[in-house]
């Protein structure tokens, strides 16, 4: 009976492997581009992005107050918690070194209807804190670029004046009064685009890693410059030049690296501080002093975020 069902098992697996490697021979080939240009994303006829309505804008205070720095959040419907997390901590204190910082998130709609009895709606978060911006496509991983399309966009018509403006995922620890310090200090108001750098940064052809993106959608062996979508900051005018030149170029699933092939049509450096301690791409481990020094680091649980935030106001030294 074993070696019946060993059998069946050998035969089925072979079976996978034939329709798998029938499937993978019979891909369209496509031909690596060596010769980087980052202009074979440019489309002289605009592409529409503006068809996704915001089911959720919010009252914001832009038009009657130029904030100096507005700090825009990605986050799923589901992830409550973060929210609430980010609300008590980094989100919580909206004035900086007297400079004025607006935190608001970043959704889409999620494929099931919302359980009411397990969670706040989003629509009761918007209700209560005013902080949601949303549009009606589906939330997913693969639609962060047109959830940070929708960010550029909202910037563009509801809050213009910004100084600068901060994307970043919902799961990252920011020092926001070291943020407002360091744009303060170094006072680039134009072309400014800083960040945690990724340089000469692979392309990945593995079909079943989460990276993994085809040559018809990227034809390059390398990506652009750009930085990770942890969290990355740009000025008010790049903002809105990155929007008017995203209507030209056609998404690709990886924001971050979106961004960056904008910014190169654009011809936009990374801006590169001098200390190599203020963005970490992956989790380190909690210390006070590091944590008062850095700007954004990755990778954080809400309760974590709230844990640390508490240590951080308690230590008056280091």
């Amino acid at each position: 009976r074993m070696s019946v069902r060993c059998l069946k098992c050998s035969l089925w697996l072979l079976c996978l492997l034939t329709v798998t490697m029938l499937w993978y021979l019979n891909l369209p080939s496509y031909t690596v581009i060596e010769n980087l240009n980052w202009m074979y994303f440019y489309e002289y006829e605009p592409i529409n992005h503006s068809e996704f309505a915001f089911t959720l804008r919010e009252r914001v205070t832009c038009s009657e107050q130029d904030p100096f720095l507005v700090i825009l959040v990605t986050s799923r419907p589901a992830d409550v918690k973060a929210r609430q997390a980010i609300r008590v901590t980094w989100g919580a204190k909206q004035s900086w070194w007297g400079q004025e910082v607006l935190t608001y998130f970043l959704l889409g709609h999620q494929m099931e209807p919302e359980d009411n009895m397990l969670a706040l709606s989003v629509q009761d978060e918007s209700t209560l804190y005013g902080d949601i911006i949303r549009q009606d496509f589906i939330d997913t991983y693969y639609n962060l670029t047109l959830k940070t399309i929708m960010a550029f966009r909202w910037v563009t018509e509801f809050c213009p004046t910004a100084k600068y403006v901060m994307k970043a995922d919902s799961d990252v620890f920011i020092n926001t009064g070291n943020l407002v310090k360091y744009l303060l200090t170094y006072n680039q108001s134009e072309n400014f685009f800083m960040g945690y750098p990724l340089i000469e940064n692979f392309s990945n052809r593995e079909i079943f890693k989460k990276t993994y993106i085809s040559y018809q959608e990227y034809p390059f062996k390398v990506f652009p410059p750009y930085c990770s979508g942890l969290g990355y900051v740009l000025s008010r005018d790049l903002v809105l030049r990155v929007y008017e030149m995203m209507a030209h170029v056609k998404p690709i699933r990886f924001e971050d690296v979106y961004v960056g092939i904008t910014l190169s049509i654009l011809k936009v450096d990374i801006h590169l501080p001098k200390s190599n301690d203020l963005f970490f791409l992956y989790r380190i481990g909690f210390n006070t002093c590091k944590f008062k020094r850095l700007i954004a680091a990755h990778s954080y649980s809400p309760e974590e975020l709230i844990q640390y935030w508490q240590f951080m106001q308690k230590e008056s030294s280091c």
